[in-house]
């Protein structure tokens, strides 16, 4: 009897494990069912005047002058560039300049420098971190990692340069951007500062798989990521790179500040 009983104890156990077995397959099966892979998965740069990610959260406490400000900001950069293995409270396009001071070595501190300008001639300068005298460019003259205006009442971020885009100023005091992420995605835009120290899209190409029929080209003026709201355009990737090389031989270097002046009497 009591064997018995044991033998369908033990059944039910079976059983029972069983059927959690075969509902995690059945629950497998329909998230598959309901969430597919997108063949044609969105880039990771998405829709925006400026690329997600690019825009730093702001860190510099408010009701300070500018010149407090940009001092603030000027000495977190310097702490970074001179000791970039130590940097841990990466923010305020901190990020993006630790990675050029850790390429750059023990030059760090010689070829970054920053810029104080008032590129839309508002009153109001712009800070401009990055290098500015490209020895030898094979891109840009110019290349900026971080930057950053002064609204009135505090220091607020405009963009910060990611691994895979480049942001430089051109001679006409507008803003060269180019990104990419992966063979079928880039952009290639020029963005102005308007009195309020916002960027304002002036040209947005970019590139986009279509369904079936390799790349196609387009364009707006609105900085948004979206073929339906765009001109398409037709180019060959050769006149794409043509494109992307003139508006880059509009960018030339800037005299700079190295911060290995700053903090010096």
């Amino acid at each position: 009897m009591l064997n018995k009983f044991f033998e369908n104890k033990k059944r039910l156990v079976i059983i029972a494990g069983a059927i959690v077995i075969i509902a995690i397959a059945i629950a497998v099966i329909c998230s598959l069912c309901l969430n597919p892979k997108d063949p044609n998965p969105e880039p990771s740069i998405p829709e925006g005047t400026v690329p997600e990610g690019t825009v730093p959260e702001g860190t510099v406490p408010g009701d300070v002058s500018p010149e407090e400000a940009y001092k603030l900001k000027l000495d977190e950069f310097r702490q970074v560039i001179a000791d970039p293995e130590d940097a841990d409270a990466l923010y305020d396009g901190l990020q993006s300049v630790r990675d050029a001071a850790l390429e750059f070595g023990d030059e760090a501190l010689d070829k970054i420098g920053f810029v104080l300008d008032d590129v839309n001639k508002d009153g109001k300068e712009e800070l401009f971190v990055g290098c500015f005298d490209n020895e030898d460019p094979s891109d840009v003259n110019n290349e900026i990692y971080a930057a950053f205006t002064y609204d009135g009442d505090n220091l607020t971020p405009l963009f910060e340069k990611q691994k895979q885009n480049t942001f430089a100023l051109t001679d006409a005091g507008t803003v060269y951007f180019y990104g990419t992420d992966g063979a079928q995605y880039y952009i290639l835009a020029e963005y102005a500062l308007d009195e309020n120290g916002k960027l304002i899209c002036k040209d947005f190409y970019f590139t986009y798989p279509k369904d079936g029929n390799g790349i196609g080209y387009y364009h707006n003026t609105t900085g948004v990521w979206d073929p339906e709201g765009s001109e398409e355009i037709q180019m060959t990737p050769e006149e794409f790179e043509e494109m992307r090389k003139e508006l880059a031989g509009k960018t030339v270097p800037l005299e700079d500040v190295k911060f290995s002046e700053v903090g010096k009497q």
